[in-house]
């Protein structure tokens, strides 16, 4: 064996990507070639995979975050392009647990990144979506650059999940810059409903099971405002849900185009390319279960080395699959860091250590 190929994601709550490529590393034996390209879906951790394969600039900005307090964040820029990540402004991660609540929160944080890129020369953005503490719907990225929302009294409504069930007219901005919006996610909810953004996903953002049911309604009563007022119909497209329903505001206010994650970070970083000459990809993520099967990013990595011949191997946290899964999948073999002698807190405590001495076993 000559060269291989390290792709994997972060195992969440222990390490980054690249730090779970360096691990790996440790492990290999001298004298074979290796490649790193730390991955991520689409979600929190797509900025850092890009900064490392990328020579992209960081843009750094003074920002609101959901509740309105400054914040320091920043966006990448290579050319002409910004990569902005969802979590940077307007993350879960910026609330303590007992202060979450999605009905105040705002993404007019993200909307000051977008709003920067635009005077920054950027023409075509990628909005990575997850880890959200929101759920407006992108209200608060609109307002940002110019748009309105008013009340049935035709008093202006500051961008919030409350805002949505207010609603009852949108007003545009007299003008907006000419630029090509890329919504990346990774998940397939539509905008409401028991699958929706409310339903799904507020309650861990802070919503008992009554405010819940509220922006729900906020969300329904939020697609009838942009079809009545924009023209533009979000209701049950796939993925219009995702990060408290900022997809469906992005096509609505800017026609944008929502993009699978995996894949479309792969392009980014030009995975593909890379894959000359390599005998053998080793990938991995916290856990492997059955969302892994469901076109999650190891799934992604094995229909690659599948179109190129490439063995594919996996290193989890914990496997949760059966062989016979794991040979569907197109997944070689697999480590697992969870085993008879290792629990799982000893596991997330000594990650590192243990992908170093594991991953021989894959070679």
């Amino acid at each position: 064996m000559k060269k291989i190929l390290l792709a994997p994601d972060s195992f969440k709550g222990s390490l980054s990507a690249i730090q779970v490529c360096d691990a790996l590393e440790k492990g290999i034996p001298e004298g074979i070639e290796i490649i790193k390209v730390p991955l991520a879906d689409g979600g929190e951790g797509s900025l850092e995979a890009i900064q490392q394969s990328l020579e992209a600039e960081e843009v750094k900005q003074f920002l609101k975050d959901p509740f309105w307090r400054p914040t320091d964040g920043f966006y990448l820029k290579k050319e002409g392009t910004a990569f902005i990540e969802m979590a940077v402004a307007s993350g879960l991660n910026l609330i303590k647990k007992n202060q979450r609540d999605p009905e105040l929160a705002t993404t007019y944080g993200t909307g000051q990144q977008l709003k920067h890129a635009m005077k920054n020369g950027c023409t075509k953005v990628y909005l990575f979506v997850g880890g959200s503490a929101t759920n407006d719907a992108g209200l608060g990225i609109a307002y940002a650059l110019g748009y309105r929302f008013l009340d049935e009294s035709g008093e202006e409504l500051l961008p919030s999940g409350e805002a949505l069930s207010q609603m009852k007219s949108v007003t545009k901005p007299a003008e907006l810059p000419d630029f090509e919006l890329k919504v990346v996610c990774d998940v397939q909810n539509p905008l409401y409903g028991e699958n929706g953004a409310a339903y799904v996903y507020a309650p861990q953002k802070g919503a008992d099971e009554a405010m819940v049911k509220r922006l729900d309604e906020g969300l329904r009563n939020f697609a009838e405002v942009v079809k009545k007022d924009l023209n533009k119909v979000v209701a049950h497209i796939p993925g219009a849900g995702a990060a408290g329903g900022v997809p469906a505001g992005m096509i609505a206010f800017f026609n944008a185009e929502i993009l699978p994650g995996v894949q479309t970070i792969m392009q980014i970083l030009e995975l593909e390319k890379q894959l000359k000459d390599v005998d053998l990809i080793i990938t991995g993520e916290g856990k492997l279960d059955t969302q892994t099967l469901s076109g999650k990013l190891i799934a992604g990595i094995a229909d690659l080395g599948k179109k190129h011949e490439i063995p594919v191997s996996a290193v989890c946290g914990k496997n949760e699959l059966t062989t016979e899964q794991l040979k569907d999948l197109g997944i070689h073999k697999a480590v697992s860091l969870v085993n008879a002698e290792t629990s799982v807190e000893e596991a997330i405590e000594n990650a590192a250590e243990l992908l170093a001495k594991r991953v021989e076993e894959l070679l």
